[in-house]
């Protein structure tokens, strides 16, 4: 059964939800650092989760048309349903999708990517929960996708440690493995597309396969570890 949408109504709900968000899903963390920069500068730029005053003080500074959120839609959770109702507030266009930093992207979250990129009113803010995992995997694809960046040069500029925080020795690492993947492709098969190759990985037991090897070889626990139950990244 599906949980009920967060309610906002009441000035309890509203200190539940702040609660909730601050504590419970580590904003707090993310008010002292927001891992905010330029992917293209006055075009879109990446950040980690913002609270709702960090979200107005953005919008207001550089005049964000969208918000593109890469936690998904998730009406049940209190940081989702303030951010809404702050992206509401200021006029500013929501797209909500859904991406996994220690899963292969899918053809399906690929292209619901891509249609974000497509759909949204520029200048643009993407986001994730800490800024360092997703956001490099939508920045490297928007490059690639909307600025004609080739794959690798995307791949230096973002799957990297400083200043975004990524780390692919962590479980996160799969972003680039999945990338180096289809790169091999694409140097024996010119012009491929990287959507079109994905769909050779929606067999559920070849993924599960790519990446328990993945996770074998070339992933650290002590990292792991730190990431899932200290940092609880998503």
């Amino acid at each position: 059964m599906r949980k009920p949408p967060v309610r906002l109504d009441t000035f309890g709900r509203r200190v539940a939800a702040w609660y909730h968000a601050l504590i419970r899903q580590h904003n707090l963390v993310n008010v002292l650092w927001l891992n905010f920069h330029p992917v293209v500068e006055g075009k879109i730029y990446r950040s980690a989760q913002p609270t709702p005053w960090q979200l107005k003080k953005l919008i207001r500074k550089h005049g964000f048309e969208t918000v593109v959120n890469l936690r998904g839609e998730k009406p049940h959770y209190p940081v989702y349903a303030l951010e809404k109702r702050t992206c509401d507030e200021m006029g500013v266009k929501m797209i909500d999708v859904s991406i996994y930093s220690r899963r292969m992207p899918d053809d399906r979250i690929l292209l619901a990517l891509k249609e974000a990129f497509e759909k949204a009113e520029y200048p643009v803010l993407m986001h994730c929960k800490a800024g360092a995992d997703r956001s490099s995997l939508a920045a490297v694809l928007y490059l690639y996708w909307i600025e004609k960046v080739p794959l690798e040069e995307a791949m230096k500029r973002h799957l990297r440690f400083r200043p975004y925080g990524y780390i692919e020795s962590s479980g996160a690492g799969i972003i680039k493995a999945f990338f180096e993947a289809f790169l091999a492709y694409e140097r024996e098969h010119p012009g491929a597309d990287i959507v079109e190759w994905s769909k050779r990985w929606a067999d559920r037991e070849r993924r599960k396969a790519f990446e328990k090897e993945f996770k074998e070889k070339r992933t650290n626990p002590i990292v792991d570890f730190l990431y899932e139950k200290i940092l609880r990244r998503e």
